[in-house]
C-alpha cells in the first residue's frame, strides 16, 4: 500500500467517535456528520455480503481489511468463527477493545499473518479495500499469499467499487485510491490463482431514489432517521429490481459496487 493511503487511513483510525453511528465516519464517509448516509451504506454492505458469502454456522471466516470490525462482528452471528486482519494497527487495537466485541470474533495484525496456517478458514470476504492497492502487481502477490497460506479456502467474495475505465483519484492532492475495470478485476483474481463464478452490479448506491436523496441532504437530515436505513434500503431495492444488476450502471462519472464470488483455481 502506498504511504500516501496508508497515512490516509491512520488518520482515519485516529477519528474520535462517541457512539457505534460515529464509528462508521472512520471507514465509510467521514464527511457524514448525522450518520444517516453511512447507515445505510453499513446496512447495504452486510446485506449483500451475506447473500453472497452464503455463511453457515460451520464456518471459520477471514475478513481482510476488516477496520473497525463492524463486518467482523456482524459475519460472527452466521458463522462459529470470525477473524479480522487489518494493516492498520490502531483499528485492531480498537477492536480487541470493543466492550462488545463477540466470543467467536478473533483479530490479527498484519505481522501475524502467518499464524492464520493454523486456522481452518474455509471462506474469506473483502469489502471496499482492494482499490486502496493501486499496484496490480501488488495486489496479486497479496491475494495469491492469503490463497497459499489458508489451503481449506473454499469460497471468496470481494465487494469492490468500478468504473468502466481505469481511474485514479486522489484526496487534498495525494493519491486516494482507484478504480479499476471488471475485466481488470478478473484478470488480477485469475493471476492470483482464483476463479470467478459469478459476479453481480449492485446498483442501489449508484440509481437508488432513496439512497441519492440521503446522500444529497445528509448533513442537513435530522440523525433518528439512521434507524430507518434498512427500511430506505428495501425501498430501493424494491424500486429498483432486476434494473439494478444492469452492466450499463457502470460508467465513469461514479463508481458502482460489484459482489465477486470466488473459488480456488
Amino acid at each position: 500500500m502506498e504511504k500516501d493511503i496508508y497515512d490516509f487511513w491512520i488518520d482515519k483510525a485516529s477519528i474520535n467517535d462517541s457512539s457505534e453511528l460515529d464509528s462508521l465516519c472512520k471507514v465509510l464517509d467521514p464527511r457524514d456528520v448525522k450518520g444517516v448516509k453511512n447507515s445505510y451504506l453499513d446496512f447495504y454492505l452486510k446485506y449483500y455480503l451475506q447473500q453472497h458469502l452464503c455463511p453457515r454456522k460451520e464456518d471459520t471466516l477471514l475478513e481482510v481489511g476488516c477496520g473497525i470490525g463492524r463486518l467482523t462482528e456482524y459475519m460472527s452471528s452466521f458463522s462459529r468463527t470470525v477473524y479480522g486482519i487489518d494493516l492498520v494497527d490502531q483499528f485492531i487495537d480498537q477492536c480487541k477493545c470493543n466492550p462488545n466485541k463477540n466470543d467467536n470474533t478473533f483479530y490479527l495484525k498484519a505481522c501475524d499473518l502467518e499464524n492464520l496456517k493454523y486456522v481452518m478458514i474455509n471462506k474469506m470476504y473483502i469489502v471496499w479495500v482492494l482499490m486502496y492497492l493501486t499496484s496490480a502487481p501488488e495486489l496479486i502477490n497479496t491475494l495469491r499469499g492469503y490463497r497459499e497460506i489458508l489451503p481449506h479456502l473454499k469460497r471468496f467474495v470481494v465487494l469492490e467499487q468500478v468504473k468502466r475505465n481505469f481511474q485514479v483519484e486522489k484526496h487534498q492532492g495525494k493519491v486516494y485510491c482507484c478504480y479499476r475495470t471488471v475485466e481488470e478485476y478478473k484478470a488480477i483474481f485469475h493471476a492470483a490463482g482464483f476463479k470467478v463464478s459469478n459476479y453481480s452490479i449492485l446498483g442501489e448506491r449508484n440509481r437508488g431514489l432513496a439512497y441519492n436523496s440521503i446522500r444529497l441532504t445528509c448533513n442537513v437530515l435530522p440523525r433518528y432517521l439512521a434507524r430507518w436505513s434498512n427500511k430506505l434500503f428495501y425501498f430501493d431495492k424494491y424500486l429498483m429490481g432486476n434494473a439494478a444488476k444492469n452492466i450499463r450502471l457502470i460508467n465513469d462519472r461514479r463508481p458502482t459496487d460489484v459482489a465477486f464470488v470466488l473459488e480456488v483455481a
